[in-house]
């Protein structure tokens, strides 16, 4: 039998028998059954792409036990610094709010269109710079023609 079958007869062996108590075990130290499933799931889609290239270990339930507290663990760090970042992510949001109004920026499109005509630039250049300009301030979700836009 080859390293990759057994490999996967492990893996299966693992999730059928074991699976039920790694979560059970996981989640009675979390208090979180979601969080504990979803980390035994990473680490058996780990062992799955581990396994057959470095070889079944020997105690493959106590490999995913340990794969799966990383897991948590990672998980854990990422809520705890995502909770920490609300407030300035908040305040920039608010920030940002506020200073993107259309009076705080003028409107420079006139301007960017002269500069792709500039006589240092390639005349072969300058309608593809003009015309990709034009396209790239065009509002995205209209499906509208862009001279609709245009006020006369």
């Amino acid at each position: 039998m080859s390293q990759q079958q057994d490999a996967g007869r492990t893996i299966e062996r693992v999730a059928r028998e074991s699976y039920g108590r790694l979560v059970a075990y996981l989640s009675s130290h979390t208090l979180d059954l979601a969080s504990a499933e979803d980390a035994l799931s990473d680490a058996l889609v780990a062992a799955l792409a581990t396994w057959p290239r470095d070889g079944v270990p020997q105690n493959p339930e106590a490999w995913v036990l340990t794969a799966a507290r990383h897991s948590l663990f990672n998980r854990f760090r990422h809520e705890k610094v995502a909770l920490a970042s609300q407030p300035t992510l908040l305040f920039l949001r608010e920030n940002a709010m506020d200073s993107t109004s259309s009076r705080d920026f003028p409107d420079e499109r006139l301007k960017l269109l002269f500069v792709c005509a500039h006589p240092a630039i390639d005349r072969s250049m300058h309608t593809p710079l003009m015309l990709q300009t034009v396209w790239a301030s065009m509002p995205r979700a209209s499906l509208q023609p862009f001279w609709f836009h245009l006020s006369p």
